[in-house]
C-alpha cells in the first residue's frame, strides 16, 4: 500500500513540474514572438507622416492602389464640386505625397463603415 501511494505522489510531482516547464517554455515562445512581431514591423508607430510606400504597406495594399483611391476622390470632387465624408488625407510636396498616420486610421473606419468601393479608379 505505501508503494501505491509513493508511486502517486510520485507521479503527481513530475506531471506538476512537467506542466509548469511547459507553461514556462508556452510564455517565453509567445514573448519572443511578440517582440519579432513588433520589430518586423514596417512603420515606426511615432511618425507622423508616412510615405506612399509605407501608407501602401501600412494598409497591405500596393501604391498604385493607394493612388487610385486618391485619384478616384479628387476626381468625384472635381466632378461634383463636394464630397461626401472623410478624403483620403494626403498632402503633397512637390512632387511626394505624404498621408497623415492619425488621419488615415480615421479615413478607414470612415471607408470602412459606409462601404466605399473604389473601381477602375472610379468610386461607386
Amino acid at each position: 500500500m505505501k508503494s501505491v501511494t509513493l508511486s502517486i505522489l510520485l507521479s503527481s510531482v513530475v506531471l506538476g513540474i512537467s506542466f509548469i516547464i511547459g507553461c514556462t517554455i508556452l510564455t517565453t515562445h509567445e514573448r519572443n514572438s511578440e517582440l519579432t512581431q513588433a520589430e518586423e514591423q514596417v512603420v515606426p508607430n511615432d511618425k507622423v507622416l508616412l510615405t506612399m510606400q509605407e501608407t501602401a504597406e501600412y494598409l497591405s495594399m500596393t501604391e498604385e492602389q493607394v493612388m487610385s483611391i486618391i485619384k478616384a476622390e479628387q476626381g468625384s470632387f472635381t466632378v461634383s464640386g463636394f464630397f461626401d465624408g472623410r478624403m483620403f488625407p494626403f498632402i503633397k510636396v512637390q512632387n511626394q505625397f505624404f498621408v497623415s498616420r492619425v488621419e488615415l486610421d480615421l479615413w478607414v473606419q470612415e471607408a470602412s463603415a459606409s462601404h466605399r468601393r473604389y473601381i477602375n479608379g472610379q468610386m461607386q
